[in-house]
């Protein structure tokens, strides 16, 4: 695996991670953008690692 999908991978990771907290606190609105984001930002990755 090279380095920068690596480093996307953890972006990502933390992405997602922030967007549940902000779920599970009652910031649906932030939350979601965030996990939005995340998926887009994770079906780029994968589209690209082919």
């Amino acid at each position: 695996m090279q380095f920068s999908v690596v480093l996307q991978l953890a972006g990502l990771i933390a992405l997602s991670a922030f967007g549940t907290m902000l779920l599970a606190v009652g910031a649906f609105g932030s939350g979601g953008l965030c996990l939005a984001g995340a998926t887009w930002w994770f079906w780029r990755l994968y589209r690209t690692s082919d």
